[in-house]
């Protein structure tokens, strides 16, 4: 009512002021027709960032979080980006630090999903925060987008996607490239079993052995956190295996090859991983380059591309951050293409339902690679359906060559 008040009494003013002034009778504004659609606006869109900035997985959480603000930059510096109604955005990025804790990544997607003004959380790259977040996300009604996580989802719900390509897509035909390109026959595999992605993967590899023809000689594991390994490697050992894989993130995984060299182990065996951990020059600088040689698979893409777009993300990424450029910083960019994609075609910056249905329909060829979520493979929805995975061989820190070529 008071509202209603304020609007009479400014009325009444200006009629009186116009009396005044002029004996004209004053043309009144036409009111918009039913259904036109509303003036273009500028807006800001909102996106939380749940990713670890400290802990195990830092190497790769840090480097997806400096992916998504490079692009946030870009778009923002360009004067922002246009929906297809006609609205200008800016992007707003808030970062929440998961570090490497379940409860953690919980909280951060609880404390996004209770700020109106928050469109989407992006991430989070490691396994250890994007798995928990998945019901959590389908709970409170919040669109997810993770940045390199690609362990199995036991239960999708219509609100979590990820750009990454999926342990269970990428490990058989990993398997099947080393087979047939380096004849291998007997394996041993040391994983975290606190890390969803890295548990999944190495329990993939030790199930496909019987159909993809080789074997496996012993499955050690360790915890996130844990120095001394040389009990599971003098176990390793003795079942005298051709290759080891290594499943872990950065300060465990190198600290496994290194003790390897110390024992004299290394020189015996070949190593391989997944997720194109090797290629993280941070795994070379801390082995000492004792990964020359060893195996994994990653997405394909070549950060040394003469595409102009790639060869702009890797100078302006590099120019402004002390770590280097990997496929995880480009996971990141991938995200915030898709979210931004998203926004240009549902006309929203806070509509989360709006959003979310058009982000199920998304089929873009992003940075180093497509990223599609309406694909008619027989994939849960929040998978990326698009994109394929390489084989490679560490030839050199960042330097690698695809095995086959």
């Amino acid at each position: 009512m008071k509202r209603l008040l304020v609007v009479l009494s400014l009325g009444l003013v200006v009629l009186l002021l116009a009396a005044c002034g002029s004996s004209a009778t004053p043309t009144p504004r036409p009111a918009p027709a039913a259904g036109a659609p509303s003036p273009a606006e500028e807006r800001e869109v909102h996106f939380y960032q749940v990713n670890a900035a400290t802990g195990q997985s830092a190497s790769f959480g840090t480097r997806s979080i400096a992916g998504v603000e490079l692009a946030a930059k870009h778009l923002n510096e360009a004067g922002g980006f246009n929906d297809n109604c006609g609205n200008t955005y800016t992007i707003k990025i808030t970062l929440h630090d998961m570090a490497n804790s379940r409860e953690q990544a919980i909280a951060g997607i609880r404390k996004a999903a209770d700020d109106p003004t928050v469109l989407a959380s992006l991430g989070s790259t490691p396994s250890t925060g994007f798995v928990p977040m998945v019901p959590v996300a389908g709970q409170v009604k919040l669109p997810i987008i993770a940045t390199g996580s690609a362990a199995p989802i036991a239960e999708w719900n219509p609100y979590a996607f990820r750009v990454t390509i999926t342990t269970q897509a990428a490990a058989p035909q990993f398997m099947r490239t080393m087979k047939d390109e380096l004849n291998v026959n007997t394996m041993a595999i040391i994983y975290d079993i606190t890390q969803d992605a890295q548990r999944a993967e190495a329990e993939l590899i030790r199930d496909l052995a019987d159909e993809i023809g080789y074997e496996i000689t012993s499955f050690e594991s360790f915890r996130a956190g844990d120095k001394d390994f040389r009990a599971q490697l003098t176990k390793i050992e003795a079942t005298n295996p051709e290759w080891v894989g290594v499943y872990g993130a950065a300060p465990e995984g190198t600290a496994i090859i290194n003790q390897m060299d110390e024992m004299g182990f290394l020189a015996d065996v070949d190593i391989f991983t997944g997720f194109g951990s090797f290629n993280d020059p941070v795994w070379w600088d801390l082995t000492e380059g004792r990964l020359m040689g060893a195996v994994n698979w990653a997405v394909g893409f070549d950060l040394e591309s003469d595409d102009p777009a790639i060869k702009k993300v890797v100078a302006d990424y590099n120019a402004i951050n002390d770590d280097e450029i990997t496929i995880y910083s480009l996971y990141g960019y991938q995200a915030l293409q898709a979210a931004v994609d998203a926004v240009k075609r549902s006309c929203t910056a806070t509509d989360r339902e709006k959003f979310r249905d058009a982000l199920a329909t998304t089929s873009i060829d992003a940075l180093a690679g497509p990223v599609a979520f309406n694909s008619p493979r027989a994939a849960p929805l929040g998978e990326n359906q698009a994109g394929s995975i390489v084989v490679v061989r560490i030839t050199g820190r960042g330097s690698f060559v695809e095995l086959g070529n």
